[in-house]
């Protein structure tokens, strides 16, 4: 017999959520990748070597993509409120707009692109360490 007691019929969390501690953790980490990005844009306007998604702030109807490496932890931070079930496909998606944001950046400002690179990473691992933190099905194990 198993010594765990019954689990709670109130408790409705379903397998491969996130739990409580490690959506905050996702959560928080994603807001200090926004910050991040922040502190990018602030030292490529300033320096004067703009991003692509920069650069686009000039061109009228373009301005949108102003927005778009924001995206990525919005996104992440959306899913881990609502979805948490889904994080990791919602990490690995922002992974992959902020690795393809650097590689567009890399002929225009290398330095600032270096700077995504590194978010991109840091969005990585911390999708990675996420799907530590799932909820394990009590009958299976997974």
């Amino acid at each position: 017999m198993s010594s765990l007691p019954p689990p709670s019929q109130s408790q409705s969390v379903l397998a491969g959520s996130l739990t409580k501690s490690w959506t905050i953790a996702v959560i928080a980490t994603h807001l200090l990748i926004t910050g991040s990005l922040i502190a990018l844009a602030i030292s490529a306007y300033t320096v004067g070597k703009p991003t692509w998604w920069l650069a686009s702030q000039t061109n009228g109807p373009f301005s949108i993509l102003l927005i778009v490496p924001f995206l990525a932890p919005a996104v992440v931070i959306i899913t881990a409120l609502r979805a948490s079930r889904f994080a990791a496909l919602a990490g690995l998606i922002a992974t992959a707009i902020l690795a393809i944001s650097s590689i567009v950046d890399i002929s225009r400002s290398p330095g600032i692109a270096l700077g995504e690179a590194v978010l991109a990473g840091c969005t990585a691992l911390t999708t990675i360490a996420a799907i530590a933190g799932r909820r394990r099905s009590v009958t299976s194990g997974f």
